[in-house]
């Protein structure tokens, strides 16, 4: 009976760590250099160069861009020096300039993802124009140009059919998943990270507890690895749990313009981890202003009843929200939002349990085979004896007189145990927290509710500075609660209704990135913010003091005997307490820092019993 305690020491345990905080700081000025003071100035130049360079080098960031390259020739396949060269971002005014070098070849690279619009003009040539050219996350797009001979203002057209099926520039394995995807295919639980499991060598740990947090989509095995050794970023910024390495920020499906999973031979620009990598890039706005409304609402009018249960779990699912962007300066500043929240009630199986019957409770198990064993301790004949009643109503059953050695079947003969010999807080315990038998045979089954809530928000800036600079902006936040009926962690935990769990949790993301463009190199400095709040992790429902448990037991008796003052939840000077003893609860910090272009701060509180 000692079940019911088991939260509330737990909550007096860990309740005071109400916030465990995750910050993760990406600052791209971390750069040092030393040197001698007499160094010559040419020496401290050198000094600073390859410093410099080595601290690029050092720097890892996922990719959020795409790449398109290829080859001018003419009607005679010889190759065309000079071209020039223009890409526009379909559905705004943002474009691209190179030129073709004299092997013919161009490359534009660090594109944001999108369609876009490929003109090629040269003196004696008709103007070539594609459309519908597909640039895609981390991938480059080689396309063939062939010019005509004539006058450039005649156009030849051309319509691409989208992203090469095929990669040749790249030994990267994986799979890209575009917005149209992410919006059209069915989700259930609209979690974008449910299209991993579609990919090759993707295997889906749904449905096994093995760690905190193993029941989310994003928890994969890629090519038989650990489901925690994947790799999670939201436009290029850090997006992983550093608890447990689930996906922290997942934005809604309506905001992702095209995410992409890696699974093998990923680039060396990719680290942390050796399962796969997974980018996630959101929306940005355009030239027209475009939003939408959506609310996917589900219940349990068409689930069927699961054999073991006695009726249909209670579920009801609605996910709301929408999304709006558009220009703030039509070619230079445009603007993207979303807004999503959720809130389901479903119920959740308990386990079938065996639970005492109503005579039970009574003291009456003549229904059971008769009792054995004895009292081997003259201990427990003093507790027995000195409870109120207990011997005289023994004796009134003709039972044998309570001592070290008899028999329970002699002392509680018929297998009926008097009310007077039960333990006050046992009893208490047992008719307020265990149910009654509701399978026959003495088992217990029900679907108690749990509770979720969740509510997240976008914004996206994108502001062209000049033709060769652009400059983005990211902000996402969200919050979310849940209250489960089962306090379970590793497939452990409480069986019975009542001893439930609380999770609260904040996360939030701060992105900046920087793209500058020139003659023949592209820069690009991103600093990042991530912050993950733990306010509640696994918090019991239970948090009241352990001698406030008891419904008819008076607290000062609850937990406690006052023939045996020694005993019970009794501190050394006499004052009751939150825990057994004298037990307190003391924080301890943890914290990490990393290098290579990253700093991350790790504290985690924990808990060391003194007495």
């Amino acid at each position: 009976m000692l079940c019911p305690v088991c939260p509330v020491l737990s909550k007096d345990r860990f309740n005071s760590q109400k916030t465990k905080t995750r910050d993760l700081v990406k600052l791209s000025a971390l750069n040092r250099f030393h040197w001698e003071e007499d160094m010559k100035k040419n020496g401290i130049f050198c000094g600073f160069v390859v410093g410099f360079m080595g601290w690029l080098a050092s720097l890892v960031w996922a990719q959020t861009t795409g790449t398109i390259s290829g080859v001018i020739s003419d009607p005679s396949n010889a190759r065309v020096a000079g071209a020039n060269v223009t890409v526009t971002l379909q559905g705004t005014q943002i474009t691209r300039v190179t030129t073709s070098n004299k092997d013919g070849t161009f490359e534009l690279p660090s594109l944001p993802i999108g369609t876009y619009r490929l003109v090629v003009t040269a003196d004696g040539f008709k103007q070539y124009e594609q459309t519908n050219l597909e640039v895609s996350l981390g991938r480059v797009n080689s396309v063939t140009v062939k010019l005509e001979i004539g006058e450039t203002s005649e156009v030849v057209q051309v319509k691409a059919s989208g992203t090469p099926l095929i990669e040749t520039e790249s030994t990267q394995l994986g799979a890209s998943v575009n917005s149209r995807a992410v919006v059209n295919l069915p989700l259930n639980t609209r979690d974008t990270y449910q299209f991993l499991q579609l990919q090759p060598g993707v295997q889906s740990q749904l449905g096994s507890d093995l760690f905190t947090g193993s029941d989310q989509a994003g928890v994969v095995s890629v090519n038989g690895g650990r489901g925690r050794s994947n790799n999670f970023s939201v436009n290029g910024g850090e997006a992983n749990d550093l608890y447990v390495n689930l996906p922290a920020v997942q934005p809604s499906p309506d905001a992702i313009e095209e995410f992409r999973v890696l699974t093998n031979n990923f680039d060396a620009e990719y680290g942390r981890n050796s399962g796969s990598v997974i980018n996630v890039v959101t929306k940005s706005g355009s030239d027209q202003f475009r939003g939408n409304v959506f609310e996917f609402f589900r219940n349990r009018a068409l689930n069927a009843r699961n054999f073991f249960n006695l009726e249909k779990p209670a579920y009801n699912q609605h996910i709301f929200g929408g999304t709006f962007g558009g220009p703030i300066q039509r070619g230079r500043t445009y603007f993207f939002t979303s807004y999503e929240g959720r809130r389901i009630r479903q119920g959740i199986p308990s386990d079938v349990v065996p639970v005492p019957t109503a005579a039970e409770r009574l003291g009456d198990f003549s229904a059971g085979p008769l009792f054995t064993g004895f009292i081997a301790d003259a201990t427990v004949a003093a507790v027995l004896n000195a409870r109120p009643g207990c011997a005289a109503a023994v004796a009134a059953a003709g039972g044998a007189p309570i001592t070290a050695g008899a028999a329970y079947a002699d002392i509680f003969p018929g297998n009926r145990i008097p009310g007077a010999c039960f333990d006050r807080t046992a009893n208490d315990l047992l008719q307020q927290f265990v149910p009654l038998p509701n399978l026959g045979d003495g088992f217990f089954q029900a679907n108690p509710v749990s509770r979720r809530r969740g509510d997240q928000g976008l914004l996206r800036l994108d502001h062209r500075l000049t033709d060769r600079q652009q400059l983005s902006a990211f902000v996402f936040y969200s919050d979310s609660f849940a209250l489960e009926p089962f306090a379970r962690v590793a497939d452990s935990g409480a069986n019975l209704p009542g001893f439930g769990n609380i999770n609260n949790a904040r996360i939030a993301q701060i992105n900046l990135s920087h793209t500058w463009t020139g003659t023949n190199t592209i820069n690009e400095a991103r600093a990042v913010y991530f912050r993950q709040n733990l306010f509640r992790l696994n918090s019991p429902e239970r948090s009241n003091l352990v001698n406030a448990s008891c419904r008819d037991v008076p607290p000062e008796l609850c937990f406690s005997d006052p023939n045996n003052p020694g005993w019970g939840l009794l501190s050394a000077s006499g004052r009751r307490m939150r825990a057994c003893r004298g037990l307190a609860s003391k924080v301890a910090s943890q914290s990490a820092t990393t290098t290579r272009g990253k700093s991350r701060r790790l504290s985690i509180p924990t808990s060391s019993p003194t007495t």
